[in-house]
């Protein structure tokens, strides 16, 4: 009886690790750039360890009034596409809006499990989502998982956050010819009464 209790802990433990080393992966949006026009915002995962990423399936949820999707660049801008190491340009991506302020991202690499094992970084940027600002305000991007699997086709979890992007315009200031005008008229109208 103490044999099987001890082995039932034992198989307790082991599957909580494994769930912890799941959850050390973390995928996040970051503002890159930003206009008063347009803002992009790259989509990173960092953590994989001894993990090689072999494909993803996330929804990217958006206020449809605030912002507008504009395109996709996939892969890192330094380190080239991760989940195509070798730069063949084979694999299957896709970036479909499903519905209004849902944008669904996906890519499945087609290089060998072992390559990517060995040739992908820990941290890299998945894509760079372009948006067009429709208005000023704050606004939530939120990022579902609905698939992530390892170059195997094993699942992975990983953890995600909700981003807040301040599409705010910058105000324009005035050029400073016109107010010296206007200040030298005002001098010079006084000068004259």
């Amino acid at each position: 009886m103490i044999k099987q209790l001890k082995a039932g802990l034992a198989g307790i433990a082991l599957c909580a690790a494994n769930g912890v080393a799941d959850a050390a992966i973390d995928l996040h949006l970051a503002p890159l750039s930003q206009t008063a026009d347009a803002i992009q915002i790259g989509l990173s995962i960092s953590g994989l360890g001894d993990n090689a990423l072999g494909t993803y399936d996330f929804n990217i949820q958006f206020d449809s009034t605030h912002l507008a999707f504009a395109g996709v660049a996939f892969g890192d801008p330094v380190l080239g596409n991760q989940l195509d190491v070798f730069n063949l340009g084979g694999n299957s991506v896709a970036a479909d809006l499903l519905a209004p302020g849902v944008l669904n991202l996906f890519e499945s690499s087609l290089d060998d499990a072992a390559d990517l094992q060995t040739l992908q970084a820990d941290n890299f940027t998945l894509a760079i989502i372009r948006f067009n600002v429709l208005s000023s305000v704050s606004s939530e991007l939120d990022l579902l998982i609905n698939s992530l699997a390892d170059a195997g086709g094993d699942g992975l979890s990983a953890n995600t956050a909700q981003l807040i992007v301040s599409t705010a315009a910058a105000v324009p200031l005035p050029g400073m010819f016109w107010p010296m005008v206007g200040g030298f008229w005002v001098v010079f109208k006084r000068r004259r009464s």
